[in-house]
């Protein structure tokens, strides 16, 4: 598998809501750095929202997750909500099974959180 740099941009028409898209293997080492940094970044904006898009996640282990979840915890600092978008089935299952389906919003479209946000 090809290794894709996190990205992170403005959603199109919205200075106010982050989309951070992640690479298809989210096993936390050089991409947890990578995402900590950007988090943080976007902690000094005057964002409404930061979107984390899973739509290209093929693989998450407990080190993944555990970066949504410091990523999570590193913005409600900022009172900036972390959204998921596009959870795939494997990655919704371990939220399921962690119960952390209780503590992420998940969206499966951006003209929702757009909308709501």
């Amino acid at each position: 598998m090809e290794n894709v740099q996190i990205s992170c941009a403005l959603v199109d028409g919205r200075e106010d809501i982050a989309l951070i898209k992640l690479n298809p293997q989210v096993l936390g080492g050089h991409d947890a750095l990578a995402f900590t940094s950007i988090i943080q970044d976007l902690g000094t904006k005057p964002l409404k929202a930061v979107v984390a898009d899973l739509s290209g996640v093929i693989v998450m282990n407990s080190s993944g997750l555990g970066m949504l979840v410091s990523g999570l915890s590193s913005l409600r600092k900022y009172n900036i909500p972390f959204l998921l978008l596009n959870v795939p089935e494997k990655v919704s299952n371990l939220l399921d099974v962690t119960h952390l389906n209780k503590v992420f919003k998940l969206y499966d479209n951006l003209e929702e959180i757009i909308r709501n946000y």
